[in-house]
């Protein structure tokens, strides 16, 4: 992904997605990904992060490699004196052992330094911020990212900066993508893309997907499009460097769907090799699918399987198959017609319905206030 001239991501962040695809079993003998993340960490000096590679994925460990890298790690670390700079010593150590990989090192010292009540509260969040990268890079650990997320809204809370609250809302947007929360996930992007400056923790350019996948699911066709529109960044970036999503956006709002299924399709190849959308990816695009069931269907009171599936460009039995299983789920509000090769929604009858309960309603409570009025009458002497 191309980054902006806004920031640079640490080159060290982009290797754990690497190793995360070496895990999937279609990657796992992909030489240039072995290739890229050796000589990644080969450039890096990470030796605390190639004999965890190594264990992860059954590599061969190269002991004279890690003994080179490990005595570069020790000459660095010994430089770290305290001085009177403007920023801590402790804090180049700490972005130090985790550009190294070292995870239980920088856990530790991030740890000690959020637990100092003599730290500004900034210091103390640029701590938490570090822990939520720690847990990112070595295996995205959801519940340690949603620990440190717990721990910065109570230091924020207590009166942290706007640019703390501002790094707060990326941090946080990632990680209920990891748990599922489109809906916050959505509010939390639109807040933070055009003043977004986490460039520690993932480029630009990820902050635009990420938001984009979010607010697809999230937000309604006509929100969804007002949204993106609010965000100049973020029209530019799906105009210039994603066009797939900048399709799977516009086919859904001008309701081609059979785009809209390819464009998913793409999305899918994405999404599962991605460390953070990899365990929901297929839910991602069921919920997808759905999303687009219902916008179509809910504009008709019955509609042909042929014609849906002509829509949707699928065949007529993977459409029969889809509504079926996701109207048992209770996701879809409708019925096959089995006999006349139709889904029946009832829709167009909605607003009829809604008044004859309205009128129902009102008289159940006319008859009760009625009645009432009746007996307050036989004890009061008017």
């Amino acid at each position: 992904m191309e980054l902006t001239a806004e920031g640079k991501t640490p080159e060290y962040m982009a290797l754990a997605g690497i190793k995360f695809k070496l895990t999937i079993p279609q990657f796992k003998n992909d030489s240039a990904l072995k290739d890229q993340l050796l000589q990644g960490i080969k450039a890096g000096n990470m030796a605390p992060y190639y004999k965890e590679v190594c264990t992860d994925l059954g590599w061969a460990f190269d002991q004279k490699l890690y003994d080179a890298m490990a005595k570069e790690n020790e000459e660095r670390l010994a430089k770290f004196q305290e001085d009177d700079s403007e920023t801590p010593v402790w804090q180049d150590r700490l972005d130090y052992l985790c550009s190294i990989g070292d995870k239980e090192a920088a856990t530790t010292l991030a740890t000690t330094k959020y637990e100092d009540s003599t730290l500004t509260t900034n210091r103390r969040l640029d701590a938490i911020f570090a822990l939520f990268r720690i847990a990112y890079f070595h295996g995205c650990n959801v519940k340690d990212m949603g620990k440190a997320i717990n721990k910065a809204h109570e230091l924020v809370d207590k009166g942290g900066d706007w640019r703390s609250r501002n790094k707060l809302k990326a941090y946080e947007a990632i990680y209920c993508l990891a748990v599922r929360d489109y809906s916050r996930a959505a509010d939390l992007f639109i807040d933070c893309v055009s003043t977004f400056e986490s460039y520690e923790l993932v480029d630009f350019g990820t902050i635009i997907q990420y938001c984009v996948l979010a607010c697809a699911l999230a937000l309604e066709r006509h929100a969804l499009q007002a949204a993106l529109r609010r965000q100049g960044a973020a029209v530019q970036a799906l105009r210039s460097q994603f066009p797939e999503l900048r399709e799977l956006v516009e086919s859904l709002h001008e309701c081609r769907y059979a785009d809209f299924m390819k464009s998913l399709a793409w999305v899918e190849t994405q999404i599962c090799v991605d460390p953070v959308f990899r365990p929901h990816y297929q839910h991602y695009v069921r919920e997808a699918r759905i999303k687009a069931y219902v916008q179509l269907l809910r504009a008709y009171r019955s509609l042909s399987l042929d014609n849906i599936a002509d829509t949707f460009g699928v065949t007529r039995e993977f459409i029969e198959e889809e509504i079926s299983t996701f109207t048992a789920a209770g996701r879809l509000q409708c019925r096959i017609d089995a006999v006349a090769g139709c889904v029946v929604t009832g829709a167009g009858r909605g607003a009829d319905a809604d008044r004859s309960q309205l009128y129902q309603a009102t008289i159940r409570e006319g008859d009760l206030l009625l009645n009432r009025v009746k007996k307050l009458a036989s004890v009061i002497n008017f």
